[in-house]
C-alpha cells in the first residue's frame, strides 16, 4: 500500500545579507507536498532588495531522498523574481545535499549546488557554483529559526571579495 500524500504550509521571512552591502528579503507563502521518497512545493512571496526593487517572488521546489530519513537528498529550486526593475528565472540544483539531526530539535545541512539565472532586463545568463551550511533550531511545534552562512561564485575560488559571502536568517512558521 502506497504511503499517503501529506501537505505542510508555512509562512517564512528570509533575508540573506553578502558581505559587499548587497540584500535580498523575502517573506511569503509555502504549501509543500510530501511523500517518503521526496517532496514538490509551491512558494508565492514578496521581496526587496531595500534599494530599487521590490517584486513578486514565486518559486517551485523539488527534492528526493536518497535514504529514508532523508539526510542525503538532491533538490531544485526554480525562483521567478517579477518587479519594477527585476524580471528573472534562476534554477539552482543541488545533487547531493545533507540535512542531518544533532539534537531534538536541531539540524545541521550542507547544500553545495550550482545556480543558472537569466535576467530578462539585462538579457544575460549568470552561472554559479556556490555552497551554503546552516544550522536550524525548532523552537516550538510550529516554529523553526535556521541561520546560513553562503560562499557564492566557487568557480572562480582565489575571489573572497563580499561579493561573494554572505550570511542568511530565515524564520518559517507551519500552519
Amino acid at each position: 500500500m502506497t504511503e499517503p500524500l501529506k501537505t505542510v504550509g508555512n509562512v517564512s521571512v528570509s533575508t540573506y545579507q553578502n558581505l559587499d552591502g548587497s540584500n535580498f528579503t523575502v517573506c511569503g507563502v509555502e504549501e509543500k507536498y510530501k511523500k517518503e521518497k521526496g517532496y514538490v512545493s509551491a512558494f508565492l512571496g514578496v521581496g526587496t532588495n531595500f534599494k530599487d526593487d521590490g517584486m513578486f517572488v514565486i518559486d517551485l521546489k523539488g527534492g528526493y531522498n536518497y535514504d529514508k530519513k532523508g539526510v542525503f537528498n538532491q533538490n531544485l529550486r526554480i525562483r521567478n523574481k517579477l518587479g519594477k526593475e527585476t524580471e528573472s528565472i534562476q534554477f539552482r540544483y543541488s545533487p547531493f545535499s545533507v540535512d542531518a539531526p544533532v539534537g531534538k530539535n536541531t539540524n545541521i545541512y550542507c547544500n553545495p549546488h550550482y545556480a543558472g539565472q537569466k535576467d530578462f532586463k539585462k538579457v544575460k545568463w549568470n552561472h554559479s557554483v556556490g555552497v551554503f551550511a546552516g544550522v536550524t533550531q525548532k523552537l516550538n511545534d510550529r516554529t523553526s529559526i535556521s541561520l546560513e552562512a553562503q560562499r557564492y561564485n566557487l568557480q572562480d575560488i582565489k575571489d573572497n571579495s563580499g561579493k561573494n559571502w554572505g550570511f542568511n536568517a530565515i524564520i518559517s512558521c507551519k500552519f
